[in-house]
């Protein structure tokens, strides 16, 4: 089976390292990304192809939620499966906005795995139907 990439945005650095090992010792291919630039989400998407993004609720002082918007209005990347984290439970708003699933910083990494795996074997029940 063909390694699963995983994109992290998340402004801080050492966040990114440290999920980035972690989903690499799961087998997980990562690419991270600390801000987005201004031509936004859907070009990074198609850079990376990715087959889940986890996405901060915060990239310095804004929201993230766009990035969701966006996400869900573009015909070739509406089924991505959507991870938001922060620190502050935000889990309501960004499942009204369409993402996925949301995990509270600090993460439990077994529990971002079976997230993680959970989201991808929903993706590819969905993909076969």
């Amino acid at each position: 089976m063909a390694q699963k990439k995983v994109i992290i945005i998340d402004d801080d650095q050492m966040t990114c390292n440290l999920i980035e090992t972690f989903l690499r010792l799961e087998n997980f291919e990562t690419a991270s990304f600390n801000q987005i630039e201004a031509e936004g989400i859907i070009p990074v998407l198609e850079r990376e192809k990715p087959d889940i993004i986890f996405l901060d609720f915060h990239l310095g002082s804004n929201e993230t939620l766009q990035y969701v918007t966006a996400i869900r209005e573009d015909p070739t990347w509406n089924h991505l499966p959507i991870i938001m984290t922060s620190a502050i439970d935000y889990n309501k708003i960004c499942r009204d906005a369409g993402a996925n699933d949301f995990i509270v910083k600090p993460f439990n990494w077994e529990e971002v795995t079976q997230h993680i795996n959970l989201l991808l074997s929903d993706s590819a029940s969905q993909e076969a139907s």
